[in-house]
């Protein structure tokens, strides 16, 4: 497990053995993550509660004497839902209003122009891990308000000022189009900050600080491959 990089060039790499490839770590001042025109609208998942409110129809859909959990509907294994008289719907992979959609024509089958409203009241589907030298290591829950590099280290209350390497931040990411990518962040000058609230972070990213002093940080990142098995263990630990 090394880093290169290739002659006259800039580049630097790490090799991933449980992957068998090098991986190419990028500078996130060059991938700021999300179009914001496009590409910032949250996605419903698995484990996301969903809350529906009908206007109009109180006899139906009674809006008072009734507890608030019980207009909850949690987002099941296969990425679906149950609502009265819409049966159940594919949630999983939508926004809120292509949800909304769904429902209101399965219930225009049985009313005249319903009128409803939906939110997404716990988000569980989708989160970001915090790791290394950080004040306070934890998992992040990533909510329909796009969380930035920045914010996310302000969650955890920032880096760890006796021993992290604020210009070794790495974020690890890792997803079934673009396949394995590490990105830098040097967080050691004000500009970095700057560039950190540019950065967007993605379901399941590992952001690692790295130590003081510490030059095998290639070999720590390496043990994130495979993800999952990787994750699960990273739950696991949290939750102790």
């Amino acid at each position: 497990m090394n880093t290169s990089s290739d002659l006259g060039s800039s580049k630097n790499y790490v090799f991933i053995e449980s992957l068998d490839k090098r991986v190419e770590i990028e500078n996130i001042k060059d991938n700021f993550s999300f179009d914001k025109t496009s590409d910032i609208t949250y996605r419903i998942g698995n484990g996301d509660q969903i809350s529906i409110t009908v206007w109009g129809l109180p006899e139906i859909f009674p809006l008072s004497s009734i507890s608030p959990d019980l207009n909850l509907r949690r987002v099941d294994s296969n990425g679906d839902i149950y609502f009265p008289y819409a049966g159940i719907i594919k949630a999983a992979g939508k926004s809120q209003n292509d949800l909304r959609e769904d429902l209101r024509k399965k219930l225009s089958e049985y009313f005249t122009d319903p009128q409803l409203d939906i939110s997404i009241a716990r988000f569980n589907s989708q989160k970001v891990y915090l790791l290394g030298e950080v004040t306070r290591p934890e998992k992040i829950n990533i909510t329909d308000i796009p969380l930035s590099l920045a914010d996310a280290l302000g969650e955890v209350r920032g880096l760890n000022t006796n021993t992290s390497s604020g210009s070794e931040v790495f974020i690890i990411r890792n997803n079934d189009i673009n396949g394995a990518r590490i990105f830098k962040a040097d967080l050691s000058s004000p500009a970095g900050f700057v560039e950190a609230g540019n950065f967007y972070l993605k379901n399941n990213d590992i952001v690692y600080v790295n130590a003081k002093g510490t030059t095998r940080w290639n070999r720590v990142i390496s043990q994130f491959f495979p993800f999952s098995s990787f994750l699960n263990s990273v739950d696991n630990l949290l939750q102790d």
